[in-house]
């Protein structure tokens, strides 16, 4: 995930150095050619419409870090769009930022302050931006997020082929020094749970609803081989019960990169060769969709007829 778009913001204070007066930005925002991002600042509402909600927020991050007066440090999900951390569901409108926790900081209308000791606090420079670091980002993630987003956030920060050389005692250590207390139990146990072996946040999602459903959870990655070669890495893998599992986004078939120059039908097609090989080395193949991998219920009513049994004690 990328998110790399920096609209061209008019600020109050930009327009009257130029000589100009704040009441024409606010007439240009009430005729609806200006979009406000934040008291003061403004982008062209013909460019705001073409930025995807993850850039809306970093646009509104952005701008909030223009208008105040000391730097804010982003954190939380401000600085999870900074670095391009994915989330489930939708971005938040609030700016959150860490506090220095004596000064007796507080939120306010469209900013969530998180009081902690700056001094420890681990910052970054990132395009102009002071946030956390990714590691403290991810941590403070784990400790407030919803379970599966938090999930999909750690696993995207510690994907194999992601060459962050960021490690989960890397985010545990964020923890301690961060000296983080409400939401630490539940923190250590998301990192805990996050893996490297994740491709996207639908497997991620899928991790979860199979953890939520007491279903055994399975290996990850597990490569397979025929007579022709080498077949593939599936998403799943119960090797008890010989059964593989794949979940298969939208953005599979539809995003550029990953059609890699192929056609949706030639997508499809590859998909089931592969199936099909996979069928005659004696696996059963179980696909499943976004909606179902968001759903423990669902999941389970999938798996569990296809061999999956339930976790001792689940």
């Amino acid at each position: 995930m990328t998110v790399s778009i920096d609209p061209r913001m008019i600020s109050v204070r930009d327009v009257e150095r130029a000589g100009g007066h704040r009441r024409e930005l606010a007439r240009a925002s009430t005729r609806g050619t200006l979009h406000r991002l934040r008291p003061g600042v403004y982008v062209a509402t013909d460019t705001w419409r073409t930025l995807d909600e993850a850039e809306k927020y970093l646009a509104v991050c952005r701008a909030a870090s223009t208008t105040v007066g000391a730097r804010p440090v982003l954190s939380h999900w401000s600085a999870a769009v900074v670095h391009g951390i994915p989330i489930l569901g939708s971005w938040p409108t609030d700016i959150h930022r860490l506090m220095e926790r004596t000064s007796g900081g507080r939120s306010r209308p469209g900013t969530v302050a998180h009081p902690t000791r700056l001094d420890t606090a681990e910052i970054v420079e990132v395009n102009g931006l002071l946030v956390t670091t990714v590691a403290r980002t991810t941590a403070d993630l784990a400790a407030c997020a919803s379970f599966g987003s938090a999930v999909a956030s750690a696993d995207y920060v510690l994907h194999r082929k992601r060459k962050r050389h960021l490690t989960r005692e890397h985010m545990l250590n964020a923890i301690e020094v961060a000296c983080v207390t409400r939401g630490r139990r539940r923190a250590h146990a998301i990192l805990e749970f996050a893996t490297d072996l994740a491709d996207s946040p639908a497997e991620s999602v899928s991790r979860v609803s199979m953890h939520l459903a007491g279903l055994v959870m399975p290996e990850l990655q597990s490569e397979f081989f025929d007579a022709d070669g080498f077949i593939g890495a599936t998403d799943f893998h119960w090797p008890g019960v010989r059964l593989v599992g794949e979940v298969d986004g939208r953005q599979k078939y539809l995003k550029p990169e990953y059609l890699e120059g192929r056609s949706p039908g030639e997508v499809v097609y590859l998909e089931k060769l592969r199936e099909d090989r996979l069928r005659n080395i004696d696996l059963s193949v179980r696909r499943w969709d976004w909606q179902r991998a968001n759903s423990p219920t669902r999941l389970a009513a999938l798996l569990r007829p296809a061999g999956v049994p339930l976790r001792r004690g689940a």
